[in-house]
């Protein structure tokens, strides 16, 4: 148990920057234009609620000394934004948001609140085997699929965080055995493509790639778990 003066100063901190905190993480969460262009501007009222929330909550961790506690809320708060049209590594960079700017704020007292967000991040990882297997094998699949799909060095860069986001809406589509979270997210890919004048014909290409690799690199009944779901939107 930490020294309850300590956490209480570090807590005091927190609830007193709460309103500059919030507006920090808000500005760091929307540098990826993910959160825009899928939400629109109304979005970031919702993501500013959201945002109290997870504040909220690491302070009565704190104050609880309760990693795990953190932990499960952020496991809930992921299925609220698979509901909403996000994904796993999107709820992975809410959490790095925040914990940047805590720091910022915390300061030498933000080795309080680091291990609660590193149980977060271990926390989000699905515990089915084949979701462990793909675990092990991701970089290597991303790499794969990125040097098939993308022959210049200029566009490997874009490739690769595409793949990412594409790996985690499988496996959440997989894991929750709702296949129509991947088939959602594919078809707004699609949709955005085509409103900017761009084909979509790559995103088709980048999934078939993924499809081989999958079924190349991961053990057969794992790579058949992923690829059920895939193979119903290529």
């Amino acid at each position: 148990m930490l020294p309850a003066s300590l956490v209480d100063s570090a807590c005091e901190i927190l609830e007193s920057a709460r309103p500059l905190l919030t507006d920090a993480i808000l500005a760091d969460l929307y540098t990826n234009p993910f959160w825009k262009n899928r939400f629109d501007e109304y979005g970031r009222e919702y993501a500013r609620i959201d945002i109290l929330s997870h504040l909220n909550s690491l302070i009565t961790a704190l104050r609880s000394d309760s990693r795990a506690s953190y932990s499960d809320y952020w496991v809930g708060y992921r299925l609220v934004m698979v509901q909403r049209g996000a994904c796993t590594r999107h709820v992975h960079e809410c959490i790095a948001c925040t914990a940047r700017q805590v720091g910022l704020v915390l300061r030498e007292a933000f080795p309080l609140a680091e291990p609660h967000f590193a149980a977060a991040h271990r926390g989000l990882e699905y515990d089915l085997p084949a979701c462990r297997a793909l675990s092990a094998q991701r970089e290597a699949i991303i790499e794969r699929v990125t040097q098939k799909v993308s022959p210049q060095d200029d566009e490997r860069i874009l490739t690769r965080r595409d793949m990412r986001y594409h790996l985690s809406y499988l496996e959440d589509a997989t894991a929750l055995e709702r296949p129509e979270l991947f088939t959602q997210y594919v078809q707004w890919v699609r949709q955005f493509l085509m409103e900017f004048g761009l084909r979509p014909a790559g995103l088709t290409g980048a999934l078939q790639a993924l499809d081989e690799a999958l079924t190349q690199m991961l053990p057969a009944e794992s790579a058949s778990v992923f690829t059920a779901v895939l193979r119903s939107v290529v």
